[in-house]
C-alpha cells in the first residue's frame, strides 16, 4: 500500500517531465504507460508545450509548398575577377579576397604590420606600416608596439608575421601572378609574447617579449626543427608541436565542396559562386562536391539543399530565407583578419583535421547561425520568394580582434574611437551597400531583413537606419532611454567622438531607439558546444541530487568598475561572504575560490544565478541546460525566448532592490514549486542549445546514447537491489510477531523505496531526438510567425495572439 501511494504521488510528475515522456489521458485510462520519444513526427501539441503566442503551431501546421528549382544567375565579371576573387553571376561583380578591391579586383589593398596607427585627422587612405617591399620591419629599434609588429616577413594583405629564417617563410617570386601563393608559409609568429626583446647586438625592443635567441639563435623557433621553446600554434590552417602540420582552414560551411578555404575566404572553383561556392552559373553542368570525399567535411558540414537540382523534395515549409552573399569586407574578410583561429568562428580544425567546436569565442552565434542557414531548406536562391534576407555581417569580431591590430580596416575614422563606433559604422556601411546593390530593402522598409548582433551590449548601439529589421540578440535591455552600462572603457557607446571625418559627432547615428523591441525581434541563446554541459541531464546523464541551494562560478566584479553587471554580481558575492551562506546554506558564488568541474556543478545545483556581465551574459544557457532553475536579477531586460516561452514556470525572478533578500526567498519556495519549475524546465530545455549540422548532430546524438546507456544500466541495477529489498522486509515482517517491530521493518522498506526514487530526480535524462527543435529550429519556428510584420506598414502593429500550450492543452494533468 506504501508503495502505491508513493507512486500515486509521484504521477503527476512522471506526466510532465518533458516533452519525451508525453502521454495522453487516454492512454493513462487504459493502464498503459507508452513513452512517445520527441522527434519530427511528434504531434504539434506536444512539440509546442510551454510556448506563449501562436508562434510554434503556425509554423507545424502551415501547408507546405512547392519546391522550385534554384535560380542561376548569367552575369559575367571583369577579367576573371584578376584571378584572385569570385565572380558573382548574378550580379556581374566580383567578390575579392583581402589584399584586393574595386572593380576586377584590381586594386590592391594592403593591410601592412605596423608600429602605429594613423590620427583621426590624418585624411591619407593609405593604411600605415612599418615594413619594406620585402615585409621586413624598416627599423627594429624605432619605437612602437602593436599587435602586428613583425620583426619576421609581414604577409601584408592580412597584417600576420611570419619567421624570418630556416623556419621563415619565402614569397611568391616577385612578377608572380596575383593571388599566387607564397613558396613557403613558414612558422607563425603570432602576437607580441612571439617578438624579440632585443636585436642580436642586445640593444632592447619595446615591443617585444621574448629573448632573441628563442626565435633566431640556433635552436629558435625559427630556425630549428625542433626548436627549444614552443609557442601556442594558434594560427588557422597550422598545427602539431611545431605547427608545421597543416590542416584544414575554417570557411563557412566549406566552401560547400565547391572551392578552396582560405582562411575564411572561399575561393570558388571555375563557374561556382557564392560565400559558400553553393551556386553555379547558368548553362553549366553541376559538378558534384567534395564534401562525401573527405571525412573531415561530411562530418562537418553539407552540401546545401538549395542548390540541389533536382531540388530534394517535392515542397518545404515556409520561411524561405534569402542569404546575402555581402561585400566581403564585412564578412568573409573579417575572418582572414582575425589572426588566431579561435577568434570569430565557432568550430576549427586541429591536428589530423579532427574538428573542436568552441565557446570560447562568446559571440560564436555569428559564423554558426550563417552556417547553419546556409545548410538549411529554408535557405532559397530566389530573392523574389523569400520572405526574409539574411545580413551576416561579423562586427562583433570587428570589435575584437580586427579593431587596433593594424592600421585598417577603420569604419569611419582611423585610429581613434571606441570599438563599437566602428561597429556601428560597420553595419550602417553594410545596410548602405545592401540599398545600392539589391532593390529589397527598399521594397518593404528593410522589415523583412534579420540582423544578428551578438556583442556585449547587443543593438544598443546600432545605426537609427536598420531598426525597422528584426533583431536577434543577446542582450534584451528594454526601453529607449538607456546608456551604456559596460565596464571596459572602449565599448563604453556613452562617449561621443568627434573629427575632421565625423564633425558631427555618432551619437546622431543610433540614439533614440531601444536595444531590443520584443514585439519584433528576439532574444536567443549563445552556442555551448556538448562538451561544456557534458554532465547534464540534458545529456542522458543520470540526474544527481540538487545539494546546492544557489550556484555562480565566474567574474565576481571584485576587481571591476562598480556598474559591472549593475553591481549585482558584486553584491551577492560580498552578501555571500558576510553572511557565511556557504556554511549555512550550501550557496557557492564566487570565482577561483569554487573548486570543481563547472558541469557537475551546475547539474547539482537546485538554482542558478542569471545576472548580468558587461551586458548579457550566458548563464541563463548554463542554468537550463543542466536543469537548474535560473534566479533573475536584472530589471528591464529579457533573458533568452522570454518573450515567446513561459518563463514564469521555470524560473524564479528577483527585482534587483530584493536582492538581499535572495536566500530567503529562495528558502521560500515550497518543494512542491521546485518540482513544478524543474518539470516545466524539462519541456523547453532542448531549445537552448544548438544541435544543427552534422558534427553537431553526430556529437549530440553520441554524448545521449552513450549517456542513456549508463543511465539506464544504473536505474536497473537499483530497481533490482530495491525489489530484493522489499522481498527480504517482507519475510522479515512475516517472521515476526512483534508490532513494534513491523513498523519497523516497513520504515526500513520506505527508506529503501525512497532511495530507488532517485531516478525519478528532475528534470530526468532527456530522450528526445537531439536535433529536434533545438535553438536554430527555434528561431525559424518564431520567424514564420513574423512573415505578417514584413508586409504590414511600420504604423500599424501586428498582435501576437497569446496561446499557451499548457498540460491541460495536451490532456495531462498542470499542478504537481
Amino acid at each position: 500500500m506504501m508503495l502505491t501511494l508513493v507512486f500515486l504521488s509521484l504521477l503527476p510528475i512522471i506526466l510532465v517531465l518533458s516533452p519525451a515522456h508525453a502521454v495522453s489521458s487516454g492512454e493513462i485510462g487504459q493502464g498503459k504507460r507508452p513513452t512517445y520519444i520527441l522527434s519530427a513526427e511528434s504531434n504539434y501539441r506536444q512539440r509546442c508545450i510551454s510556448t506563449e503566442g501562436s508562434w510554434c503551431s503556425e509554423f507545424h501546421l502551415q501547408k507546405p509548398i512547392a519546391w522550385t528549382p534554384a535560380p542561376r544567375g548569367s552575369k559575367p565579371c571583369l577579367d576573371d575577377c584578376n584571378g584572385v576573387g569570385n565572380c558573382n553571376y548574378d550580379t556581374g561583380k566580383c567578390e575579392c579576397p583581402a589584399g584586393w578591391k574595386g572593380e576586377g579586383c584590381k586594386i590592391i589593398q594592403k593591410r601592412p604590420c605596423t608600429n602605429g596607427m594613423r590620427s583621426p585627422s590624418d585624411n591619407s587612405n593609405t593604411p600605415r606600416g612599418h615594413i619594406d617591399e620585402d615585409g621586413r620591419d624598416l627599423n627594429w629599434l624605432t619605437p612602437g608596439g602593436g599587435n602586428s609588429r613583425c620583426a619576421g616577413i609581414c604577409d601584408d594583405k592580412i597584417a600576420m608575421c611570419w619567421c624570418d629564417g630556416a623556419k621563415g617563410r619565402i614569397n611568391a617570386p616577385k612578377g608572380s601572378p596575383p593571388g599566387t601563393p607564397p613558396v613557403r608559409r613558414g612558422r607563425p609568429m603570432t602576437t607580441t609574447q612571439q617578438q624579440p626583446r632585443e636585436d642580436k647586438n642586445g640593444n632592447a625592443i619595446n615591443w617585444g617579449d621574448r629573448p632573441y635567441a628563442d626565435l633566431f639563435g640556433p635552436e629558435g623557433w625559427c630556425v630549428a626543427d625542433a626548436p627549444k621553446m614552443n609557442y601556442p600554434c594558434i594560427i588557422d590552417g597550422l598545427d602539431g608541436q611545431f605547427c608545421d602540420d597543416v590542416v584544414e582552414m575554417f570557411c563557412i560551411n566549406q566552401c560547400n565542396g565547391h572551392g578552396q578555404c582560405d582562411i575564411g575566404f572561399c575561393k570558388c572553383d571555375p563557374g561556382w559562386y557564392g560565400h559558400d561556392c553553393s551556386r553555379k552559373a547558368a548553362g553549366l553542368a553541376l559538378e558534384p562536391s567534395r564534401i562525401p570525399q573527405f571525412s573531415w567535411l561530411r562530418n562537418n558540414v553539407k552540401e546545401a539543399p538549395a542548390a540541389l537540382e533536382p531540388p530534394p523534395k517535392a515542397d518545404r515549409k515556409r520561411p524561405l530565407i534569402y542569404v546575402y552573399d555581402l561585400e566581403p569586407l564585412f564578412s568573409q574578410r573579417m575572418l582572414q583578419y582575425r589572426i588566431p583561429s579561435s577568434w570569430c568562428t565557432h568550430r576549427r580544425y586541429q591536428l589530423n583535421n579532427v574538428t573542436l567546436f568552441t565557446d570560447l569565442w562568446v559571440y560564436a552565434v555569428d559564423t554558426l547561425l550563417h552556417e547553419l542557414l546556409l545548410q538549411s531548406e529554408h535557405r532559397t536562391f530566389d530573392p523574389e520568394e523569400a520572405d526574409f534576407f539574411y545580413v551576416p555581417q561579423y562586427s562583433a569580431c570587428m570589435i575584437y580582434p580586427i579593431h587596433g591590430w593594424a592600421d585598417y580596416p577603420w569604419f569611419p575614422v582611423p585610429g581613434a574611437g571606441i570599438r563599437v563606433m566602428h561597429a556601428s559604422h560597420m553595419i550602417l556601411e553594410t545596410k548602405r551597400w545592401i540599398q545600392q546593390n539589391f532593390p529589397y530593402w527598399t521594397r518593404r522598409g528593410g522589415r523583412d531583413h534579420i540582423w544578428l548582433f551578438t556583442h556585449d551590449e547587443g543593438a544598443c548601439w546600432v545605426p537609427n537606419e536598420v531598426t525597422p529589421s528584426i533583431w536577434l540578440t543577446h542582450w534584451g535591455r528594454m526601453g529607449v532611454n538607456h546608456t551604456s552600462n559596460t565596464a571596459f572603457g572602449g565599448d563604453d557607446y556613452n562617449q561621443e567622438h568627434f573629427s575632421s571625418r565625423m564633425p558631427e559627432g555618432w551619437h546622431k547615428y543610433f540614439k533614440g531607439h531601444a536595444c531590443y523591441e520584443p514585439s519584433k525581434d528576439l532574444v536567443i541563446p549563445s552556442f555551448k558546444s556538448p562538451r561544456h554541459y557534458h554532465q547534464s541531464p540534458l545529456n542522458g546523464v543520470a540526474a544527481k541530487e540538487r545539494d546546492i541551494l544557489l550556484f555562480f562560478k565566474g567574474d565576481a566584479g571584485e576587481n571591476r568598475k562598480p556598474n559591472y553587471s549593475r553591481g549585482v554580481r558584486q553584491r551577492l558575492h560580498k552578501l555571500s561572504k558576510e553572511l557565511d551562506w556557504k556554511n549555512k546554506y550550501n550557496v557557492l558564488i564566487g570565482s577561483r575560490e569554487i573548486q570543481g568541474d563547472y558541469s557537475d556543478l551546475l547539474s547539482r545545483s537546485k538554482f542558478c544565478l542569471v545576472a548580468p556581465g558587461d551586458g548579457w551574459s550566458a548563464r541563463a544557457e548554463d542554468a537550463i541546460l543542466h536543469g537548474c532553475i535560473p534566479v533573475v536579477i536584472m530589471d528591464g531586460v529579457h533573458v533568452v525566448y522570454e518573450s515567446i516561452l513561459d518563463w514564469s514556470s521555470f524560473s524564479v525572478r528577483i527585482p534587483e532592490a530584493d536582492l538581499d533578500k535572495t536566500v530567503d526567498i529562495l528558502l521560500a519556495v515550497p518543494e512542491k514549486r521546485v518540482k513544478s519549475l524543474q518539470a516545466h524546465l524539462a519541456r523547453v530545455w532542448h531549445r537552448f542549445r544548438y544541435l544543427g549540422g552534422p558534427a553537431l548532430v553526430n556529437d549530440g546524438t553520441g554524448r545521449l546514447s552513450e549517456n542513456l546507456q549508463k543511465t539506464n544500466a544504473e536505474r536497473a541495477q537499483h530497481s533490482v537491489q530495491g525489489q530484493v529489498s522489499v522481498v527480504r522486509t517482507r519475510e522479515l515482517r512475516n517472521a515476526s510477531g512483534d508490532p513494534q517491530s513491523s513498523q519497523s521493518i516497513d520504515h526500513h522498506n520506505d527508506n529503501n523505496v525512497n532511495m530507488g526514487l532517485k531516478a525519478t530526480r528532475l528534470p530526468r535524462p532527456f530522450r528526445g531526438d537531439p536535433s529536434v527543435d533545438d535553438a536554430f529550429g527555434t528561431i525559424i519556428q518564431w520567424l514564420h510567425s513574423r512573415i505578417p510584420y514584413t508586409r504590414t506598414p511600420p504604423s500599424t502593429p501586428v498582435p501576437m495572439i497569446k496561446v499557451h500550450y499548457s498540460d491541460e492543452t495536451l490532456g495531462l494533468k498542470q499542478e504537481l
